[in-house]
């Protein structure tokens, strides 16, 4: 059957590339909950339909790709495609998408991705088409289903919220995050769509914050924010408990976590159960 190809037309085809997408990375070991960033994108001054394409059979989605962001940082998606559409069709979403995000046009300067090290076919794909890994970072999970609740004292000093509140990652981290380092990590936190976060205070002042992103087909809970304090470990333990009861509450089966920038957190995170069962790499390319 002939494939027909079409460009971005409107909101519902946020729906459909979410879907699609949704469906493709099911079965990826530890793949995240979908972002915000590309209904986001779809808002913004910059936004041109050429930044999805989208590939038909008939009246059937087979392959879709997309891009978000613009000049410096151009987060570039996979060419995700059905099974029995690999190869060729690819190529041609990805000309199609990445020719145009690097037009002069467009502006794109440097592009990347990041992947999970078990995800073979994403990683081959990118690395042949002269992207390379700049950084990698083990990714930590506790399984949920076996483990028994953290035999931890959760203190009055740590709660539970409905949403990530911005300005308690913003007090524990400054002092040793850089005002440029916050305006990155605020513009990455505004496309994670949390399910809950975690408070640890030390009095009025927030000694620790994570926030958690829960995929709702797979159940794999992502702690996407672990800050804590510096010298604040009794604030990790506390927070992670609390994190793990409440993912627990709400049916996630695993809970994970990237690296947290603490001395000890690693031995924190083994005592507690978890274990690394992958690595992230960013592959990136820049013209």
């Amino acid at each position: 059957m002939t494939i027909t190809f079409r460009n971005y037309r409107g909101p519902e085809d946020l729906d459909l590339q979410n879907a699609f997408w949704v469906q493709a990375t099911r079965d990826l070991p530890w793949c995240w909950k979908p972002t915000l960033s590309p209904a986001l994108y779809a808002q913004g001054a910059k936004f041109d339909p050429r930044s999805r394409c989208f590939a038909f059979a008939g009246d059937r989605l087979v392959g879709y790709m997309s891009f978000t962001g613009e000049g410096e940082f151009v987060s570039l998606g996979y060419p995700w495609v059905l099974p029995g559409y690999e190869g060729e069709l690819q190529e041609q979403l990805y000309d199609a998408v990445y020719d145009f995000a690097a037009s002069p046009e467009y502006g794109g300067k440097r592009f990347a991705q990041r992947f999970r090290e078990q995800w073979t076919d994403q990683i081959s794909f990118f690395e042949r088409h002269g992207f390379r890994a700049e950084s990698t970072g083990s990714i930590y999970a506790l399984d949920l289903l076996p483990a028994a609740d953290p035999q931890i004292w959760v203190s009055g000093e740590v709660e539970v919220q409905d949403k990530f509140c911005w300005d308690d990652f913003c007090q524990v981290s400054l002092g040793h995050v850089t005002w440029e380092q916050l305006a990155v990590w605020k513009q990455y936190f505004e496309t994670v769509d949390f399910d809950f976060a975690v408070k640890a205070r030390h009095g009025a002042s927030a000694a620790g914050t994570i926030g958690v992103a829960i995929r709702p087909d797979t159940r794999f809970a992502e702690m996407i924010v672990v800050a804590i304090a510096q010298k604040a470990t009794d604030a990790l333990v506390s927070c992670l408990s609390a994190a793990v009861r409440h993912a627990r509450s709400r049916r996630a089966k695993f809970l994970g976590t990237k690296p947290i920038s603490l001395d000890g957190s690693v031995d924190v995170l083994t005592h507690m159960g978890f274990k690394r069962v992958s690595e992230e790499f960013l592959f990136s390319k820049t013209i």
